[in-house]
């Protein structure tokens, strides 16, 4: 296996989720974070067994995953599992809330609420960038919501089951599976091959979207590793940005005094940026300062 699996699992209440995720004891370690007591049924010593953490913060999520990512150990790769996600979101959505009771006093609401979905979501980005680079498999274990579309007449229409979790978590998986339970008559117990996974969406041409697995396990899915390089880390540019925009003169004056300070011939400044830039603009300030460190080879 080249690759770690990142696999999305949702569904109703009862469909299989924790056992699902409880089925990674048999590839590695598993590193339960568990919000909603799923975990209480299954055996810890089972397999390569599994430790538990009760918590909603994302924070915690990202030091289990960088933990287990550390953790692999040649072809034994552990597994944090995320059960649920949903309740993580839910903290997170509490955050924003009370951010905006407290930023809103004597301001505008609309706008202390978009401020407030800032320092909400940034430690969820954390962790989708940490996904999309670990070497340990991840599982995200969702409730489900039903998805609404309006209809040509007005009325809101179902439209089948979406997971309830904030909406940038997709993109940080390579698998998203429905979980279900077959219909029985009433008073019958499921079994195993009565539990299913629906796949809804894959990168994956081994288990392609359409693909349909009885008594899901987590070893069904590990074909999708053997696919596709490594993953590899992307170069974060922010704190570059942010610095630049500080420095960054917004008036003439401002440039001049730098290039002054630089001791630059400020009419062949001039000429440079005439050159480049035609008429003067106001505006643009900023770009002729870009321009001009780069031209001295300073940015």
């Amino acid at each position: 296996m080249e690759r770690p699996l990142r696999i999305l699992v949702y569904g109703l209440s009862k469909k299989g989720k924790s056992h699902f995720v409880f089925t990674s004891t048999e590839i590695g370690p598993l590193y339960w974070i568990d919000t909603e007591g799923g975990s209480d049924f299954y055996d810890p010593d089972e397999g390569y067994g599994f430790k538990v953490l009760r918590s909603t913060d994302p924070k915690q999520a990202v030091q289990a995953v960088e933990a287990a990512s550390a953790a692999v150990n040649g072809n034994v790769r552990p597994v944090v599992a995320i059960d649920s996600f949903s309740s993580i979101w839910f903290n997170q959505q509490e955050v924003a809330e009370q951010l905006t009771r407290q930023w809103s006093r004597g301001r505008g609401g609309d706008r202390a609420s978009f401020r407030a979905w800032g320092p909400a979501k940034k430690p969820l980005k954390k962790l989708y960038d940490l996904m999309m680079t670990t070497r340990c498999h991840v599982i995200v274990a969702a409730r489900a919501k039903e998805k609404y579309e309006v209809s040509d007449g007005g009325e809101p229409v179902a439209k089948g089951l979406v997971p309830d979790v904030e909406r940038n978590l997709a993109y940080a998986v390579d698998l998203i599976a429905e979980l279900d339970v077959n219909e029985l008559p009433k008073g019958e117990q499921p079994a195993p091959d009565d539990y299913t996974a629906l796949v809804v969406g894959s990168r994956s041409s081994a288990i392609p979207i359409g693909t349909l697995l009885y008594d899901p396990k987590l070893c069904f899915f590990l074909p999708a590793t053997s696919e596709g390089a490594v993953p590899e880390g992307v170069v974060d540019t922010v704190g570059e940005q942010v610095h630049k925009a500080l420095v960054a003169p917004s008036t003439w004056s401002e440039l001049k005094a730098i290039l002054e300070g630089r001791n630059w011939d400020i009419d062949q400044a001039k000429g440079l940026l005439r050159q480049q830039f035609g008429t003067f603009n106001p505006g643009k300030v900023t770009d002729y300062w870009e321009y001009l460190m780069a031209y001295q080879g300073q940015v």
